[in-house]
């Protein structure tokens, strides 16, 4: 079945197709668009994650609720209690902290990230570090540090990011929920919601447990963008992110389906791919874009026009696609497909999951292979990650 690549998450026939087409592709997923609009339980046989595209809502959380959020906008106090940080683990972090000098250019920016989630004045470590944890894997190359002591500190994180990081809710009470929200339920753990919102959902019907907290509230959750873009306010947040594997867990470990939300500059963003053979073994990565209102966080895209240039075959660099985009579109790209999001802002969800290691930059071979006739980001042109093209087609 051919399938549309660009088209409107609220035309029903066309939804309808992509659906068909994602649960052919992967037999354990059923995809569906929610629409809520008075106070319903949200339920599933599996695990099935809710991403709120448009509207809000509350969702109602229990007293002894535990959350990993609250590293950017703090919890409330009086309805949170952060759990108090480990005496091993607040050694560590010191052991890190106190030898900084010795952690790689690379390595150092998502270092200050984890250390930053500690409040040392009242003894607490809130947050989740599962994103800083991916860049560590997939931009900074080993040694992290010169320190042999400081490197398997940072190795022990990889063990620990799980159990770390909690508050617990006092009260019972409902709590707002809004675009880019996601709500997480299982078939022991639903959730009760109300309010008027609409929902892409997504649901593994062989899962019947969550390796995350029910509730991601972008509001709650680290603003990880990287430096600043004239013109253009940085934004992205990552409700569901790649959780590295334990040692028994084999190809894409707990991964099926991860996420984050990201106002997307054209002057940063990378022509890109990733392999349909992955690197690291598991699943290829699948990827589509779910175009949100950027009015919703009051960011500025300075009336840039959103879109997106679609390479679909990497063994003709000649032939492409620009589609503009609007909020409610969704962007289907399967592996293989290069693709450049351009002043977006968006939901960026991924199957399994944004796999460390297969990010491959694409601008270098477009401009050399098209004499700079294709669009390109000249901004990346030394950014090339791979040695042949033709080692991915």
């Amino acid at each position: 079945m051919k399938m549309t690549t660009v088209f409107d998450i609220e035309n029903t026939e066309r939804f309808h197709e992509f659906s068909r087409c994602l649960e052919q592709e992967f037999p354990f997923l059923r995809v569906s668009e929610t629409d809520i609009h008075e106070e319903t339980a949200l339920e599933s046989d599996g695990m099935k994650i809710f991403c709120l595209y448009r509207g809000k809502g509350e969702v109602f959380l229990p007293k002894g609720y535990r959350t990993q959020e609250g590293d950017e906008e703090s919890l409330p106090a009086d309805s949170y209690q952060p759990d108090p940080i480990d005496p091993k683990f607040a050694l560590l972090l010191r052991s890190i902290q106190e030898k900084r000098f010795t952690i790689s250019a690379k390595a150092d920016v998502p270092i200050n990230a984890i250390i930053g989630r500690w409040n040392t004045a009242e003894e607490f470590f809130c947050g989740d570090i599962t994103g800083e944890l991916w860049r560590l894997l997939e931009q900074a190359p080993r040694p992290w540090s010169s320190d042999a002591n400081v490197e398997k500190i940072i190795e022990s994180l990889f063990l620990q990011y799980r159990n770390i990081g909690f508050s617990t809710k006092l009260i019972d009470s409902w709590e707002t929920i809004k675009t880019g929200d996601q709500l997480v339920v299982t078939r022991t753990k639903p959730l009760r919601v109300r309010g008027h919102f609409r929902c892409f959902s997504i649901e593994n019907i062989n899962r019947k447990t969550s390796h995350v907290s029910e509730v991601r509230r972008l509001r709650f959750l680290l603003d990880t963008a990287g430096g600043c873009s004239p013109g253009f306010d940085p934004f992205r947040r990552l409700p569901i992110t790649w959780f590295p594997n334990n040692h028994n867990e084999n190809g894409d470990g707990l991964n099926f389906f991860n996420n984050h939300v990201v106002n997307i500059p054209a002057e940063n963003s990378p022509t890109h791919f990733h392999p349909k053979i992955p690197i690291g073994g598991g699943l290829p990565q699948t990827e589509f874009y779910l175009v949100l209102d950027p009015n919703e966080y009051q960011l500025s895209t300075a009336g840039l026009e959103a879109s997106i240039t679609l390479y679909p075959d990497l063994r003709h660099l000649e032939h492409f696609e620009t589609h503009r985009l609007q909020p409610g579109m969704i962007v289907y790209m399967p592996p293989g497909t290069g693709h450049r999001g351009q002043n977006v802002f968006a939901l960026i969800m991924t199957i399994p999951g944004f796999k460390p290691g297969n990010e491959l930059y694409l601008d270098n071979d477009i401009f050399e292979q098209t004499n700079g006739r294709s669009p390109y980001n000249e901004n990346h042109l030394q950014s090339k990650n791979y040695v042949h093209l033709e080692d991915y087609v």
